[in-house]
């Protein structure tokens, strides 16, 4: 594995899904030239990824492996090596090859919380880390040409100064360092064989004059100074204190403060060849020599604040001495806080025209977190928005942008086109929805029917129709049609609003129908409600009309739903997916749960469902498309290439609440081996989009701001399902101990004494057992086997079987049902605290609720319990036949009732 894009064409290293592009720029970790007389390339993170890309012939290699969002970078100076490191759980610090891609060397975990800053001696045999997370703060230095991953040195920073924030070497000695903090400055030294720390004192202090809050600290070379820079564009230097032996670099004291920009932040500073360049808040980038005198300026870049700066390795490029207008120095690249990395050259400086002062634009991402994707429906491309209010336009074939449009004080939250690919509409957290042409942008039509910001939008399959919801609970309707006054003009309209659910609106969708006839709407909310609305009776005059309401669940929340192909049968059903990890599969006709399945457990509740489209031919003309646009870059045969399945298969893709992002084949029915998940991104994955040929995914990572191009290789997950296996096998494995293991024979023992149970224990006469057991029995046996459903969980359980035409179940049947309906979550202490909450406890449960309340509550709501059946759960939980005998209290609190009642232990969850 070489970590590139290049991934993708080894014979060996097949993935379902497996990146191949990344859109978004991390600005705060810097972007480093990786240019030599053998390449122009540059380094920048996105998220948890970092990025190679060969500016010569525009192709990323992508440097995977970090869980975490990378948040520190380092180079050597000869830019072969390059150092990522990460904060959070499971961090890793990692050293790679710039050419190939390939980690050289990783340390996980750096620091227990992770890490703050890094830096590189230029050599690259030493690596300096600061840790992150919660005091005590570490300073740890590594030698890469050392094995394990203990530190050659480690020191806690002292305990009364603030948390360092930045870490750099001497670029002349690399056993000096300096960190700094936010007016704390602190030099460490290992020259003695020990590493050692000396904190001056405050700048203000030893100046006698205020000093704003410092930036970073760095050594100025060809002397023993070093310098400190402030957010008001000052500078701090700092000097050996005299009458120290030479020897003692650590003792320095603050000496003068110069003023290096206009009372403008400096975000970054680089010594290279003796000067020295800072970038600022304004975005300017200046030069000074060794005396910091002022000798370029670069002022029209014009790309935002700037946040780094980075030099081509390029030594012949400052051979000579420069005149006041003649500034020697290697090409470089400016990295701002706008997303956006900007190539420059000495030439800038003082060239007349503009355009040339500004430089030349490598790569733009986004600035602010992406909430909203929406991919094209016949074109490679696809649209996304941020929190700045900016709309992109992006063609994912060529890998670059082709429109943008900034919406002043606005801020778009989710992205639809029509089924035509005419029309974009965009939908704003202020509860704006406006419908763009989506070829060039432009605004077309505004409606403000919303108070809060519009969460879901969709286009019916024909076009006709446009739904919203927002975060107030209302679902509106749009439609085109004749314009009231202009009936030979067509116009949209809003039909009307419904709030149908009691709490927020989780997720909406049209049917699959190709008319207007067939279309039909239904929404699913957080208060367990799925309703369908009339789009029959919807009018102007009549408003949007609720046609039907189900309550779909009992305690568990629906989180997305699609509708789906294949998901049962060939007809198109209702897949909602829920906060405890279960799919429905929900009748089309009565909107009845048919089938309820384990779906995918790993990175939190299903959020998105994607359904991959395969339709021959759109394939087809979608292949037609590319070969027009198709250019010479090496790579894009193999992503063409890429398989989207045998004909008829159905896949759906999915997104968590955290992380991970995956396929799932259909038909449904809980096999893990027919699922595969992956890290997408290091936080949430805020939206998720396939193209129109299935053959990509896209997905956004919300505060990350970074969105990634994942290539479908649907064999992959075929091959992994077959090798993992199918049938009861599949299900068995997911036991405590698989097929042979204990639980697997509780199972089997219990499946036994059911079937003997309903033949009648009390006879003497001979049974003929036929290996299954009534559905009659269904409940006892879950309950039996540990899983404890609700009266109305064991109605819809038996309905989902009889409604395949059967009365009873064999173990395999039964061993399906177990798997896809026990709890994927065991019951824990805090779901018990949240339960004496809603029973009118407070403090988290820690405040009691009267005994004969609880009482009363069990015996009269949701489904009540009777005085005896309760009485004779009791006895069999503590011996007891009531709470007074259980507790011998009047009030009874979340702690007492797990403790006493259902046996847990304190701190433990079942």
């Amino acid at each position: 594995r070489d970590g590139g894009t290049r991934m993708a064409e080894l014979p060996d290293a097949r993935h379902a899904l497996s990146l191949q592009w990344v859109f978004g720029v991390a600005p705060e970790a810097g972007a480093h030239s990786l240019s030599d007389e053998n390449r122009s390339a540059i380094f920048y993170t996105s998220a948890h990824t970092g990025v190679v890309l060969d500016l010569q012939s525009q192709t990323q290699l992508l440097l995977q492996g970090h869980r975490n969002a990378i948040c520190a970078t380092a180079a050597s100076e000869d830019r072969r090596r390059i150092a990522t490191a990460d904060a959070g759980p499971g961090s890793m610090l990692v050293l790679w090859d710039s050419y190939s891609g390939c980690p050289l060397r990783s340390i996980a975990p750096p620091h227990e919380s992770g890490v703050r800053a890094i830096d590189m001696s230029p050599d690259a045999r030493y690596v300096v880390a600061l840790s992150a997370g919660p005091a005590p703060q570490l300073l740890s230095l590594w030698d890469l040409a050392a094995d394990g991953d203990k530190p050659l040195y480690s020191l806690q920073v002292d305990s009364t100064a603030e948390e360092q924030l930045s870490v750099r070497f001497s670029p002349e000695a690399p056993t000096e360092i300096v960190t700094a903090g936010g007016r704390i400055v602190i030099f460490w030294s290992w020259a003695s064989g020990t590493l050692e720390c000396y904190a001056p004192e405050e700048a203000g202090a030893s100046l006698q004059q205020p000093v704003s809050p410092l930036t970073g600290s760095l050594f100025l070379p060809g002397s023993r100074r070093a310098l400190s820079s402030t957010t008001d564009g000052q500078a701090v230097v700092w000097d050996v204190v005299s009458n120290v032996p030479e020897a003692d670099t650590l003792r320095r004291r603050a000496v003068k403060l110069v003023r290096l920009a206009s009372r403008s932040t400096i975000r970054c500073a680089v010594v290279m060849h003796g000067l020295l360049f800072v970038g600022t808040a304004d975005g300017h980038v200046r030069a000074f020599n060794s005396e910091l005198r002022l000798v370029a300026w670069f002022e029209d870049i014009a790309a935002g604040p700037v946040t780094s700066i980075s030099f081509s390795h390029d030594a012949a490029a400052w051979e000579g001495k420069g005149g006041a207008d003649d500034l020697r120095c290697a090409d470089f690249i400016v990295g701002t806080a706008g997303a956006l990395i900007v190539a420059c050259s000495s030439a800038m400086f003082g060239h007349p025209s503009l355009e040339a002062r500004r430089g030349t634009l490598l790569v733009q991402g986004q600035e602010g977190a992406v909430h909203g994707l929406a991919a094209h429906p016949a074109l490679p491309r696809f649209a996304s928005t941020c929190g700045a209010g900016l709309l992109h336009l992006w063609d994912f074939e060529e890998r670059r942008l082709l429109l943008l449009r900034l919406f002043d004080g606005l801020s778009g939250y989710i992205l639809a086109f029509s089924p035509d690919g005419a029309l974009l509409a965009v939908g704003f957290t202020n509860g704006t929805l406006k419908l763009l042409s989506a070829t060039s942008l432009q605004e077309l039509h505004t409606f403000r029917n919303f108070k809060g910001c519009v969460r879901h939008l969709c286009f019916s399959a024909d076009g006709a129709w446009l739904a919203a919801a927002a975060t107030d609970r209302a679902v509106a309707l749009y439609r085109f049609g004749p314009n009231a006054t202009d009936p030979e003009k067509h116009a949209w309209e809003l039909i009307g609003r419904h709030r149908a659910h009691a709490g927020a609106v989780t997720a909406l969708a049209f049917s699959t129908g190709e008319d207007a006839a067939s279309a039909r709407l239904i929404s699913c909310g957080e208060d367990r409600m799925l309703c369908e609305y009339d789009l029959g009776r919807a009018s102007v005059q009549d408003g949007l009309q609720l046609r039907k309401r189900t309550r779909l669940e009992q305690t568990a929340a629906p989180t997305a739903c699609a509708w789906v192909k294949n998901a049962l049968d060939a007809g198109p059903s209702l897949v909602v997916a829920n906060d405890a990890y279960k799919l429905r599969i929900v009748a089309s006709d009565s909107l009845v749960t048919c089938r309820t399945i384990l779906g995918p457990t790993h990175g939190g509740p299903l959020l998105h469902l994607r359904p991959l489209p395969h339709d021959p031919e759109l394939a087809a003309a979608s292949a037609e498309l590319r070969a027009e646009l198709r250019d010479d870059r090496p790579g894009k045969e193999a992503a063409d290439g890429a398989g989207a399945g045998p004909e008829g298969a159905g896949y759906v893709a999915y997104a968590c609440e955290d992380k991970v992002a995956g396929l799932v084949r259909l038909p449904l029915d809980g096999n893990p081996n027919a699922s595969m998940g992956l890290i997408a991104h290091p936080g949430e994955v805020s939206s998720l989009v396939a193209s129109p040929d299935g053959r990509w995914l896209i997905t956004a990572g919300g505060s990350d701001a970074s969105i990634h191009l994942w290539r479908v290789d649907t064999d992959a997950l075929d091959a992994a399902a077959t090798s993992g296996g199918t049938g009861a096998d599949a299900f068995a494995a997911q036991l405590d101990g698989g097929k042979g293991g204990p639980v697997y024979s509780e199972l089997v023992d219990y499946f036994c004494y059911a079937e003997l149970r309903a033949l009648g224990e009390e006879t003497t006469e001979e049974r003929h057992l036929t290996g299954r057991v009534p559905l009659s029995e269904i409940g006892n046996l879950l309950r039996a086997c540990g899983h404890y459903p609700t009266e109305r969980e064991v109605d819809d359980i038996v309905h989902e079987v009889a409604a395949g035409g059967a009365d009873s179940v064999d173990f395999d049947s039964f061993l399906r049902i177990y798997i896809n309906h026990r709890p994927a979550v065991g019951i824990s202490n805090a779901s018990i605290a949240a339960a004496f909450d809603a029973l009118g406890a407070n403090n988290g449960g820690g405040c009691p609720i009267p005994t004969s309340e609880l009482l009363r509550v069990l015996q009269s709501h949701g489904e009540a319990i009777a005085p005896d059946d309760l009485a004779q759960c009791l006895r069999a939980l503590c011996g007891v036949s009531s709470l007074d005998e259980a507790f011998n209290a009047d009030c009874l609190d979340a702690k007492a009732f797990a403790e006493t009642v259902l046996g847990f232990e304190v701190g433990v969850d079942a």
